[in-house]
């Protein structure tokens, strides 16, 4: 277990350990780190979890901001329009 101040400033050396942390926001678990091995999942099954999180994410936060998918595309349109 480490704290997620010590996870921050030592990440290089956590994600090099074989072993899972668990990090402590206080006494309370804020995530896990489960070391990862290539041979572990296929990548289409990860790739599509983490799809299908960052999906579910989205739609929680646009839901909670009365947003429209129309309205995000209209958005980053607009955005690229004034980029140029």
């Amino acid at each position: 277990m480490v704290s997620v101040k010590e996870f921050r400033d030592h990440a290089t050396q956590h994600l090099r350990t074989s072993e899972p942390i668990i990090v402590m926001r206080g006494a309370t678990p804020a995530g896990v780190f489960l070391p990862w091995d290539e041979s572990m999942l296929p990548p289409e099954i990860v790739k599509k979890a983490m799809y299908d999180r960052l999906v579910h994410q989205l739609q929680e936060q646009m839901g909670q901001l009365d947003v429209s998918e129309e309205e995000v595309l209209a958005d980053f349109e607009a955005y690229r329009k004034d980029r140029h």
